[in-house]
């Protein structure tokens, strides 16, 4: 590695690792405020609640990773250009393109490392986070429901719970073989779930036999553990696959599963396009007097998180085809800095 190489990574390096603390923090700190406080507030364990967190950190370092990079970039090169250091590097007849080759090489390092992470180490801290559920639920279960939930018993029933407020949970449904039981209420006590308002179908094959009526019922449990809702951007790209086929198949939507999928590749990617647009863009300044500053650069990072967020839910809506819903982000910063090389060239 030469002199040049080593100097404009110590640069970006820097500000990457600092801007990576920010993000994880941000992020981290999103799911505490909207999911993780209302638990608190509810009487959850605060030790279950760190140790949740704590496996949530790699996927916000691999979420995180791309944003860094963006911004860390566009700090670095931005005091570059106003300190006269690009104009400096240009007069000793080094080309933009070498610089442009050292950071979009560390980019696509960066994304190797971020697609490989989200396919191997995040996956396995997501299911500890969730085995840290599993262990909590029956000590707090009113504390860590979420709506959606499913629950399983050593009876191989399956419990779902469709409503969770104040007083409990509501829309319970458990589903076991040749019966289903239904409950406008419910709760957990030890060692059962207690039913209300509720209705008992047995069936004799596919048709029913029985509808009984309730207003309380008593239900056994033993080793329950519970399975919390799964977004598509949690799953592996090989069940994602599966899911789509499958989906396909039987004629369901597929657009979050599909959009998902191609995001696992395009988000890592984007910091090859971030490397090629920041590049552009402090180069392209040295045609005049002009100057980002730390507004422009955080400006310019949340346009990313906006654009990115924005596609997302036009992408699992089915508004945007999948893989443009995954990759329009990345081509517009890629798109835009193609123009600012050629109009620099000018």
């Amino acid at each position: 590695m030469n002199t040049l190489s080593r100097y404009l990574l110590r640069e970006v390096g820097a500000y990457l690792l600092g801007g990576l603390a920010v993000v994880v923090l941000l992020l981290l700190g999103g799911v505490l405020f909207e999911v993780l406080a209302p638990l608190l507030a509810r009487g959850a364990d605060p030790l279950s609640i760190g140790q949740y967190l704590a496996h949530r950190v790699p996927e916000a370092l691999v979420r995180g990773l791309p944003i860094a990079y963006l911004f860390a970039l566009l700090l670095a090169l931005s005091r570059m250009a106003e300190d006269s250091e690009l104009k400096v590097l240009l007069a000793s007849g080094i080309p933009r393109e070498r610089v442009l080759g050292v950071l979009v090489g560390f980019g696509a390092l960066l994304a190797l490392v971020g697609f490989v992470a989200g396919e191997s180490w995040v996956p396995r801290e997501l299911q500890r986070a969730n085995q840290v559920l599993r262990e909590a639920i029956l000590a707090k279960p009113r504390a860590l429901l979420q709506p959606g939930t499913f629950f399983r018993d050593a009876y191989g029933r399956t419990i779902y719970v469709g409503q969770v407020d104040g007083q409990g949970f509501g829309d319970v449904r458990v589903l076991s073989e040749g019966e289903v039981l239904t409950a406008k209420r419910g709760r957990f006590e030890p060692g059962r779930l207690v039913l209300d308002a509720g209705m008992r179908v047995t069936f004799d094959g596919s048709r029913p036999r029985t509808i009984t009526e309730f207003e309380r019922g008593l239900l056994p449990l033993e080793d329950l553990a519970v399975s919390p809702p799964t977004k598509p951007a949690d799953l592996p790209l090989a069940e994602l696959r599966r899911r789509i086929a499958e989906y396909k198949k039987f004629g369901r939507p597929y657009h979050a599963e599909a959009t998902a999928y191609w995001r696992k590749w395009a988000e890592p990617a984007a910091s090859v396009a971030f490397a090629l647009f920041a590049v552009a863009l402090a180069f392209w300044m040295l045609g005049g007097s002009r100057s980002l500053g730390m507004v422009g650069v955080v400006t310019l990072t949340f346009f990313y998180y906006a654009t990115w967020s924005v596609f997302r839910i036009m992408g699992e809506q089915g508004v945007l085809a999948p893989w443009f819903a995954a990759w329009g982000p990345d081509l517009l910063y890629a798109g835009v800095a193609g123009l600012l090389l050629l109009g620099g060239k000018r």
